[in-house]
C-alpha cells in the first residue's frame, strides 16, 4: 500500500481534512519505500485503525496519510527528512456496534522517523495506547434537585466525555414541570472553522422524527381522516408489497408501534417488489419504511403535499420554530456538520420531508413540542392515553405506543425516542410521575455511548 504526497498551500491542508484532496509526490526528491507496522500496547484490542498520519518536521505544509491493512502494516513513499508518524484519528471504532469504543491516546501513540537515501527502510512499530474514560458517574442523578453546583458537574462531565468520544458539539435541554430549566451548548458546528453551536443550530433529529409525525397522526385520527384500525391499502395500495396479500392487513395502529412486518428500509427485487417479514399486528420489527407509507395514505387522503399537512398540523397548532423537515437556505446556513469517521460532512441534503428521520431541529426548539407532549396540548386526553398505551412489548423494561418509545427504570416510566443518523445521535425523554426529562442533539455518530447511555444515568438514574 502507498500513498501520494503533496507540498501545499494551507489551504490545500485543509481540503486535505475534510477528504477532497489527494496528495502528489513531491518534485526534485527520490522517494524511499518506507513500511511500518501498528500495535496495541493493550492485546485485547481488536483490529487496527484504518489510516496512519505522516508529518514533515521541516514542512508545515506537508500531511499525508498511509493506509493500514488487518494485520497493522502500512507503506508509504517518502523524500528524504525527519517525519512524525501517528494514527489519522484519536479513535478506534469503525462504525460497529458490536465493536467496543477505544480512545487513543495521541500524547503516546506517535513516533519520530528519519527517511534516508537508501531504497527501502522499517521504521519502528509504532505502539498504540488507550486513554480510559474520566469522570465518575453519581450516586443518584442529577436532575431532581438541579442547581448551580449540580450544573457545573453537569457540564463538566458532559465536556470531558464529549472530547473522550470526538464529539464536537451538541445542544442539551433540560425539563421540569413544564419549563426549560437548563439550556447548554457545547462546542463546535465544525472542528475545522471552530465556528460554535448556538441557539440557531440544527442537527439531524434522525428517528425522534417519528412521535412527531405520530401527533400529526392523531389529529387526523381525532379528525375522521384516518382510522387507526382500517387496513391502509383501503385509503391508498402499496404495489411494492402488494403481490404479499397479508399486506392488507396493516393499519396505521401497526405503523405507529412498528408491526407491519416491513423491513426497516425495503430492498426492492428488480421487479421493484419486497416481500414482508412477518405477518402484520404478530410481532415488533422496526420500521422506517412503514412510515414513508403512511405520510403517502394521509397525503392522499387529504389531497395536499406532507410540507402542508405539517403547518397545518404541527407547527401553527404548536407554535414550533426552527423545525425544519427539508434542506432549505436557512438550514445550509444554520446546520451543524456532522463528523463522519473523524472528518467534518455536511449534514445530508433533504430534498422531501421523510417522516420516519428528516427533522433538522436543537434542544431549545425541540423543547416546544416536548412541553406541549407534557402538557397535551392539541389533542384529547383519550388520544394521549392511546398514544402512551404500550401496543407491543419488547422486554420486561421497553415496550412501543403510538409513535412513542415507552420503558420504564430504577425512577418510574417513561416516553420519548431516540435519533441515530450516519453523524448525528440524540434522545428525548420524558419521565411523567417525576414531572421532568431531557433532550440531547450531538453531532457524531460517536455520541451515542454518551447520549444513549451515560446520559440518562448522570441525569436521571443515577449509577447503574
Amino acid at each position: 500500500m502507498t500513498i501520494s504526497l503533496l507540498r501545499a498551500s494551507a489551504w490545500a491542508i485543509l481540503g486535505l481534512i475534510l477528504g477532497n484532496t489527494t496528495m502528489k509526490a513531491q518534485e526534485n526528491h527520490k522517494s524511499v519505500k518506507v513500511t511500518g507496522k501498528l500495535e496495541w500496547r493493550d492485546a485485547t484490542i481488536e483490529k487496527f485503525p484504518a489510516w496512519i498520519k505522516i508529518s514533515s518536521k521541516y514542512n508545515p505544509f506537508f500531511i499525508a496519510s498511509a493506509e493500514v491493512d488487518t494485520m497493522g502494516n502500512y507503506s508509504a513513499n517518502l523524500a528524504p527528512g525527519p517525519y512524525g508518524i501517528e494514527p489519522a484519528s484519536k479513535y478506534h471504532w469503525q462504525r460497529k456496534w458490536d465493536q467496543k469504543f477505544v480512545r487513543i491516546d495521541e500524547e503516546k501513540s506517535k513516533i519520530q522517523v528519519t527517511v534516508d537515501s537508501t531504497d527501502q527502510i522499517q521504521v519502528p512499530t509504532l505502539t498504540l495506547d488507550t486513554l480510559g474514560i474520566s469522570g465518575s458517574l453519581p450516586e443518584k442523578g442529577v436532575l431532581p434537585e438541579f442547581d448551580a453546583e449540580r450544573a457545573k458537574f453537569l457540564d463538566d462531565f458532559i465536556t470531558k466525555k464529549l472530547n473522550y468520544y470526538q464529539v464536537p458539539g451538541a445542544s442539551l435541554a433540560l425539563l421540569k414541570e413544564g419549563k426549560v430549566i437548563y439550556l447548554k451548548h457545547y462546542g463546535v458546528k465544525n472542528p475545522i472553522t471552530k465556528a460554535p453551536v448556538e441557539n440557531t443550530t440544527l442537527f439531524e433529529a434522525g428517528s425522534i422524527t417519528k412521535p412527531v409525525f405520530a401527533f400529526v397522526i392523531m389529529r387526523l385520527v381525532e379528525k375522521g381522516v384516518i382510522d387507526l384500525d382500517r387496513p391502509l391499502y383501503k385509503y391508498l395500495s402499496y404495489k411494492d408489497v402488494a403481490h404479499d396479500k397479508r399486506y392488507k392487513l396493516i393499519t396505521t395502529r401497526h405503523v405507529l408501534s412498528h408491526q407491519t412486518g416491513f423491513p426497516n428500509w425495503a430492498e426492492r427485487d428488480a421487479n421493484g417488489q419486497f416481500n414482508l417479514l412477518f405477518t402484520p399486528g404478530t410481532q415488533y420489527g422496526y420500521s422506517g419504511e412503514g412510515f414513508e407509507y403512511l405520510k403517502e395514505v394521509v397525503e392522499h387522503l387529504l389531497k395536499k403535499d406532507i410540507d402542508t399537512i405539517l403547518k397545518e398540523e404541527l407547527i401553527h397548532p404548536l407554535k414550533l420554530n426552527n423545525f425544519y423537515f427539508k434542506t432549505t437556505e436557512y438550514v445550509d446556513e444554520h446546520a451543524s456538520d456532522g463528523l463522519h469517521l473523524g472528518k467534518p460532512s455536511k449534514m445530508r441534503f433533504i430534498q422531501e420531508p421523510m417522516m420516519a428521520f428528516s427533522l433538522m431541529t436543537n434542544a431549545r426548539d425541540f423543547s416546544a413540542y416536548a412541553i406541549a407532549i407534557r402538557n397535551q396540548v392539541g389533542l384529547s386526553r383519550e388520544t394521549y392515553a392511546q398514544m402512551f398505551e404500550a401496543q407491543v412489548s419488547l422486554n420486561e423494561t421497553t415496550s412501543r405506543g403510538l409513535g412513542f418509545e415507552l420503558g420504564v427504570d430504577n425512577m418510574g416510566n417513561f416516553y420519548g425516542h431516540s435519533g441515530v443518523t450516519r453523524d448525528f445521535v440524540s434522545i428525548y425523554r420524558y419521565y411523567p410521575e417525576m414531572d421532568m426529562g431531557f433532550i440531547f442533539f450531538t453531532n457524531s455518530i460517536t455520541g451515542g455511548w454518551l447520549t444513549i447511555d451515560l446520559l440518562k444515568q448522570v441525569l436521571v438514574t443515577g449509577k447503574q
